[in-house]
């Protein structure tokens, strides 16, 4: 199967200059190739399938730190240096692994809303940062990096942290922006925005809702989008808000990441 590539410009270091419509539009459109009902019969994304047989992709598992402060790690190169940890010898030490292998911590393998999110957010990075990351095999030298090849996601970059004074974190660096892209690209793998429309867009639901629930409307409806998507109602929340299916305040979707860059086409 032709896998979908979409188009997007970089800034010269690699950084994606992407906004969320981008991003949403690119999901609607791998979404037509990989499972198409699911943009008109509201369910459950197969991330797993969707990372390993449409992306291509490599999933394994193991310690990546001793305290699970990693969460996972998408691999760019072909790399002896990805660190794990061993809990036996109580040390970390380095292993082999090749370019498309997606590393997952082994504490997600008993939590499954966070284990599909930080698979989706991998996603993300192999879609949108093989410019960023990836480097040139004829090209490295003795001295490159080879530890810069791979992601390094915490628990922080993939459920999110603290935030400006409007409500929304501040994106700074750009591992701040390529951190947001994947996060975003998760939300939307997972809760595709035509499928989300029938749902909060359904005006007796909402009705329904704010009639039994008076004050708990938005709860409700999140739990409800939990159930029919298999993520966490705090996931879900976030994600009626960026489509503007609040009911109280709404979050424009169509954010620009990064503006006024020289940038370039690259697509995977």
């Amino acid at each position: 199967m032709p896998m979908y590539e979409p188009q997007f410009r970089c800034r010269k270091n690699g950084v994606p200059i992407l906004s969320h419509d981008e991003i949403d539009t690119d999901v609607e459109m791998f979404i037509r190739d990989f499972k198409p009902e699911l943009l008109k019969k509201p369910g459950e994304t197969d991330i797993e399938g969707f990372v390993e047989f449409y992306l291509g992709l490599t999933p394994e598992y193991n310690n990546l730190t001793h305290c699970g402060l990693i969460l996972g790690r998408m691999v760019f190169n072909d790399n002896n240096k990805i660190p794990i940890y061993d809990p036996e010898a109580k040390k970390a030490e380095y292993i082999f692994a090749r370019r498309g292998t997606v590393m997952i911590d082994n504490t997600l393998l008993e939590d499954e809303h966070r284990f599909r999110s930080t698979m989706g957010h991998e996603a993300g990075h192999w879609i949108y940062q093989q410019s960023y990351f990836y480097k040139d095999p004829f090209q490295m030298t003795l001295f490159s990096n080879i530890e810069n090849t791979s992601t390094a996601c915490r628990r922080f970059d993939i459920e999110g942290g603290e935030c400006n004074e409007g409500g929304r974190k501040s994106l700074v660096s750009d591992h701040d922006w390529l951190e947001h892209q994947a996060k975003y690209f998760s939300a939307a793998i997972l809760m595709p925005r035509a499928a989300m429309k029938i749902i909060c867009g359904d005006e007796e639901l909402r009705r329904r809702f704010q009639e039994a629930f008076p004050g708990g409307e938005e709860e409700m409806l999140a739990s409800y989008v939990s159930d029919v998507f298999n993520v966490s109602v705090e996931s879900a929340k976030i994600r009626i808000r960026q489509l503007g299916y609040g009911f109280e305040e709404t979050v424009p979707t169509s954010t620009i990441f990064t503006i006024g860059y020289p940038s370039k086409v690259f697509s995977i």
